[in-house]
């Protein structure tokens, strides 16, 4: 089913707000939404479309929001959420890994919460019987397995996985907790807390599974095989028990989960009669808080009984008293009215469903509580066969013992075998006492059995118990007096060092009295309800032996009566049958009383009912037998009385029968006769004899079909008659099996009252021991109760005292934690101090004073008997914040040293250092001697100064770091001002070379100026450029620090741009000196002047490379920047291009005149040229060597600075 429009929009706002970037839980209302919209979606499609639009890769509140929601919704929403949930795993491993890499406490939570979403994803994917809840039936479990053992030894292991995943992210949550000290009735804390709820949900009955399962493993698989099984459910259950009790203390829980209790030790799946004691830990989720549900108040309050019709809807006033409604007016109210109701019917789905779930969860409890029952009743009856066998055993060895007494009776006499009577004597002694002994085993051990059978063993067991427990409790109640005593001594000792502890002590010292009062007067309310049921137990069964005896009396008595009463039956059966004949004679009476045996027939099969159903109710109810005889034999009788009346009216009915039928004979042979004779006579008279006729033979078929009728009711009568005869005579034979069973059951009760009464004597002994421990227990019970005031009134005093201690202690820490957030603030006004080797030995200047004045606050609060803890408090806490400050900053510095292997040396005294500080704060806890916290802040002072030094030596070592922000500024001024130096020298060259010179020299001297004067200005705007792109840079990585900050941080970069910044200055200044050459000294200079070009040209992309390092991607003044250098480049191609142009037209205009010289000038000029081309010559590889040599100094010197 599709959403509405409106309510996609409703499903959107709750999802929204559900995971909204305020840190605080999700509220029910929202989730409860929702899960409403999926199953009125019919699934997860709504939820995901509306889910992955919300911020959750950039927000990790959103995203921690966002895995609880979806947890609940994965859980409680509908069925099928889990399997459209599945194709959305890749997006929660993705968001887990990106906030994995958070170390605030919340990413790391994340990522496991993520990892156990898709792992309960997959279990459900595998096992799709088991739903989001994990709520299933008793006996689903086994129809789920079908008996396969390789399926549950999978499924264990799956669960085990699953676990693993809960436990991993309680752990995460409750260190984050403990990392960030996060408190849990704040927001932020319980925006953390809240998802342990349905990981305690989901851990409950995964617990309960797999422990049935590990049973069933056990029950069908060798021990060995499932050894990593057992390990892996042994660290499991420790953890879950840490979970559980480390959650049960947290006051945030108790109004929304009453947390599950684990036992104390785990299941022994070898031995499988612990299954039967197992018992399932129960969850109870309490009502919300109402806070949560105010829009479920307003739409409780407007819920209505659908089967009635709608309240009308109240009209507008009308002011023109028209009669007619308006239609317009009304419609809000009637969609207001729809809406609500609408609302209505959600509210009253979700709540079915939430009372189906509950009463499924009732009906599973009933199911396991019935099969506790039984399997209860099974260790009775193995309990009662053992007794039966023990009971053998029993009077086997009465048999043997009255044998052997008997042959000690009838051996020969002493006086003829004495010595042979004296080892018999012996060996029967031995033999004796070994009987003996056995013989008390066995009874001690069917003592031990009746205990577990009945109700009165039960309480003798129960009172047993009871003086044990109350002796262990003495006894307990002794020790916890002695613990209280030693307790209260440390706490009066350790009241001043910490009244937090002491004020717990004394409130679990008040609970344990408290504790211990109440035990021992529920140990004594048992003791007396045990006494009182015992008594009367005993007096119940000598009124039973009584009963007993009395029915055995009456059933002989009714024996006796029933025998007599049988052969009354046989000779009254006799006269019936006699007296048959006579009842033949009275047809005619019978006739009138055919009405009353009919009613008298009914009232015989109503009471034959009755009898059999009585006869039923006897052979169910034995105990009811002897009531329900006398019913019986009143019965009987009037049944034997019904018998033989009923005789008599079927006798009087034959014979009647027969008499009229004999009679019909005659009178139709008579009729017959009559009519033969008379036929002749009677012709007139034939039609009124024929009339006759007709009426005669209609009473004949009448006769006819009553006899037959008669006859057959006759016949069953007889039946029935027969069968309840026979009936008497099969409940006669069960009487007598059942008087043969009662005379049994009477000897058995005999023996037993005679068992009942030596056991007697036994419980009144041990009523005397009890009694005379109970005296005992109720002195030692008064000494307690004084001991117990005692201690109630000196843990009042150490009260008032901890309390006066605790408030100067509280004032101590405001006014040092007030001073150091003071300072605090005051160092924020300063960000560019923090991480500077200054700012580290100010702190450790300070921190050496702190020290030593640490050293002589501790020397008096031991002088003083730990009363003055106050100012020791004030100098712990500033230490400790320094100590961290220096720490702090002593590492970042280390971070932005330029010299790496001078911070590591310091990052490693840190780290000492950090050692040396927790020693000390562990010497301040647990040592009470001073020397050893002395030697502590000694040896803390010492490696301080360590790292001082080293700290100070950094700093002169990068003193030059701390000024590169000036002298980057510095030398950027200085290439601005050579590049505008250098463009006015161009211009002054030129306009002197325009003043001087003239033709062909004129004309390259402007060629050559005005290529130089473009390059100077496509350099000047590079320079321009760069300065704006090293601005923006400058501006979004420095954040709230200086721009001097930025380079010292970036010192690196920062040389490189000076460096680029000087190069292109040497640049402009050679390319001037080149131009000047050029100008002054013709086409011989040319070189000059396209080795500058092309020198400065390096020198600017120098520049761009360095600006362009930590430029922003898409940066418009790097787009411009890159423009600039390509303009440079083509400007700088000009300058070669013109110089060479430039030099060939010179060179062309200086050709010889061959022709007018001689052939001796010809060949003296051709051997200078040839001299000149070898000077040349050498001169270039000179020349190229020490440019070699000299680029090879250059790389060499950046390195060694």
């Amino acid at each position: 089913m599709s959403l509405t429009d409106k309510e996609y929009h409703n499903l959107t706002i709750s999802i929204a707000k559900a995971v909204s970037n305020h840190e605080m839980p999700i509220k029910v209302k929202h989730v409860r939404a929702a899960i409403i919209g999926t199953f009125h979606s019919k699934g997860g499609h709504a939820f995901w479309a509306i889910a992955i639009r919300q911020p959750i890769q950039e927000n990790r509140i959103v995203a921690w929001k966002f895995c609880h929601l979806l947890h609940k919704i994965l859980r409680e929403g509908h069925p099928l959420c889990c399997q459209h949930s599945m194709r959305h795993r890749g997006m929660l491993i993705e968001a887990g890994k990106l906030w994995g890499h958070l170390n605030d406490g919340y990413g790391i939570c994340i990522k496991h919460y993520t990892k156990l979403l898709v792992t309960k994803l997959e279990f459900h994917d595998r096992n799709p019987r088991i739903p989001g809840s994990l709520a299933l039936k008793p006996g689903e479990l086994e129809r789920i397995g079908e008996g396969d053992i390789n399926f549950y030894f999978q499924l264990a292991v799956e669960i085990f996985d699953y676990l693993d995943d809960i436990v991993a992210l309680q752990a995460t949550i409750f260190n984050s907790i403990t990392t960030f000290c996060v408190s849990s009735m704040t927001s932020a804390g319980q925006c953390r807390l809240a998802p342990l709820i349905p990981c305690i949900q989901d851990s409950n009955p995964l617990y309960d599974f797999v422990v049935r399962i590990m049973f069933k493993l056990h029950a069908n698989l060798p021990s060995d095989l499932l050894t990593g099984h057992r390990e892996r459910f042994r660290t499991l259950f420790h953890q879950l028990k840490s979970f559980y009790n480390q959650s049960r203390n947290l006051q945030y829980f108790v109004n929304l989960i009453t947390v599950p209790k684990l036992p104390d030790a785990q299941p022994n799946f070898e031995q499988q009669s612990d299954l039967g004691n197992y018992q399932a830990p129960v969850i109870v989720m309490p009502d919300s808080d109402p806070a949560d549900n105010d829009v479920e108040s307003v739409v409780s309050d407007s819920l209505i009984d659908t089967t009635e019709a709608a309240p009308p809807i109240p009209e507008l006033p009308n002011h023109h008293h028209n009669k007619q409604h308006q239609p317009a007016a009304q419609k809000p109210q009637i969609l207001e009215l729809e809406r609500i109701l609408r609302e209505r019917d959600d509210l009253i789905r979700h709540l079915q469903m939430e009372i189906e779930r509950l009463s499924n969860y009732v009906k599973s409890l009933t199911i396991e509580q019935r099969d506790v029952q039984h399997r209860l009743e099974d260790q009775i009856a193995q309990l009662n066969s053992h007794l039966t066998q023990a009971q053998g055993e029993l009077s086997n060895l009465r048999i043997q013992k009255e044998e052997l007494e008997l042959r000690a009776q009838t051996a020969p006499t002493l006086e003829q075998k004495a010595q042979a009577e004296e080892e018999r004597a012996k060996a029967s002694e031995e033999k004796f006492q070994k009987l003996k002994t056995m013989y008390t085993q066995i009874r001690d051990e069917h003592v031990k059995l009746l205990r577990q059978h009945g109700e009165v063993s039960k309480q003798l067991a129960a009172s047993t118990k009871a003086a044990s427990d109350a002796t262990k409790a003495k006894e307990e109640v002794r020790i916890q007096l002695d613990e209280l005593q030693q307790r209260q001594t440390i706490v009066q000792e350790e009241l001043q060092q910490s009244s937090s502890e002491a004020r717990r002590e004394q409130e679990q010292i008040a609970e344990e009295l408290k504790q211990v009062s109440e035990r021992y007067e529920t140990l004594r309310s048992k003791y007396e309800e045990m006494e009182a049921n015992r008594q009367a137990e005993i007096a119940e069964l000598r009124i039973n032996l009584e009963r007993v005896q009395g029915e055995l009396g009456t059933f002989q008595g009714e024996r006796e009566m029933l025998q007599a009463e049988k052969g009354a039956l046989e000779s009254s059966l006799s006269e019936v049958q006699s007296e048959r004949e006579q009842l033949n004679r009275q047809y005619e009476e019978v006739l009138a009383k055919m009405e009353a045996l009919h009613i008298k027939t009914e009232e015989h099969t109503k009471e034959e009912a009755t009898l059999q159903q009585s006869v039923q109710e006897k052979s169910q109810q034995a105990q009811e037998l002897v009531d329900k005889l006398d019913r019986l034999q009143r019965d009987y009788e009037s049944l034997q009385q019904q018998h033989a009346d009923l005789e008599a009216a079927k006798a009087a009915q034959e014979q009647e029968f027969n008499r009229i039928h004999e009679e019909d004979l005659l009178k139709l042979d008579s009729i017959q006769g009559e009519l033969t004779e008379t036929v002749s006579t009677l012709n007139a008279e034939k039609e009124n004899l024929f009339a006759a006729k007709e009426d005669t033979v209609q009473q004949l078929l009448l006769l006819q079909t009553e006899s037959s009728q008669r006859t057959a009711d006759f016949d069953s009568l007889e039946k029935d008659l027969k069968n309840v005869i026979e009936q008497k005579d099969h409940e006669l034979e069960e009487l007598r099996t059942r008087y043969k069973e009662m005379e049994e059951k009477y000897q058995s009760l005999d023996a037993n009252m005679d068992r009942l009464l030596a056991e007697k004597g036994a419980i009144e002994s041990d009523l005397q021991d009890l009694l005379h421990q109970q005296e005992e227990m109720d002195a030692h019970y008064q000494t307690a109760l004084g001991t117990i005031r005692n201690l109630e009134d000196s843990l009042a005093d150490a009260k008032i005292t901890g309390e006066s201690a605790l408030r100067a202690l509280l004032e101590a820490c405001i006014k040092s934690s007030e001073k150091l957030t003071l300072r605090a603030i005051s160092e924020n006004e300063m960000p560019g101090a923090g991480g500077t080797p200054t700012y580290f030995l100010m702190i450790a200047e300070e921190l050496q004073d702190v020290l030593s004045k640490l050293t002589i606050v501790h020397d008096n609060y031991l002088k003083d008997n730990s009363t003055n803890v106050e100012s020791l408090a004030r100098k712990v806490i500033i230490g400790a914040h320094l100590l961290a400050s220096a720490h702090v900053q002593g590492m970042s510095i280390c971070n932005r040293s330029a010299n790496i292997e001078c911070g590591e040396r310091i990052a490693e005294e840190i780290k000492q250092l950090g050692g040396s500080i927790a020693s000390l704060f562990q010497s301040l806890q647990k040592t009470s001697e001073s020397d050893a916290v002395g030697e502590k802040i000694t040896d803390l002072k010492d490696k301080l100064q360590a790292v001082t030094n080293m700290i100070g030596d950094l700093s002169k070592q990068t003193d030059g770091t701390e000024n590169l922000g000036d002298l980057v500024e510095n030398e950027l001024s200085s290439m601005d001002k050579a590049i505008e130096e250098a463009a006015a020298q161009i211009e002054e060259m030129l306009s002197k070379s325009r003043a001087s010179d003239s033709g062909i020299k004129l004309e390259v001297n402007e060629k050559i100026l005005d290529a130089c004067t473009n390059l100077m200005q496509a350099i000047r705007l590079l320079v321009q450029k760069s300065r704006l792109l090293q601005s923006e840079i400058v501006a979004l990585g420095k954040g709230s620090a200086s721009a001097k900050e930025f380079y010292k941080r970036n010192h690196q970069w920062t040389e490189g741009l000076i460096s680029a910044a000087k190069s292109v200055a040497q640049g402009a200044n050679f390319l001037v000196t080149a131009a000047n050459k050029t100008v002054a000294g013709g086409a011989r200079h040319q070189l000059d002047l396209i080795v500058a070009a092309q020198e400065i040209a390096a020198c600017t992309a120098q520049l761009v490379v360095a600006s362009r390092v930590k430029a922003p991607r898409g940066s418009q003044n790097l787009n411009a920047l890159g423009t600039a250098s390509k303009q440079v480049t083509q400007a700088t191609g000009i300058v070669v291009a013109t110089a060479k142009d430039c030099s060939q037209r010179l060179e062309d205009s200086q050709d010889l005149d061959l022709g007018s010289l001689t052939v001796h000038q010809a060949k003296t000029r051709e051997m200078e040229i040839q001299v000149k081309v070898l000077e040349l010559e050498q001169a270039l590889q000179m020349e190229r060597m020490r440019l070699a040599a000299f680029r090879k100094k250059n790389y060499q010197a950046p390195v060694e600075e």
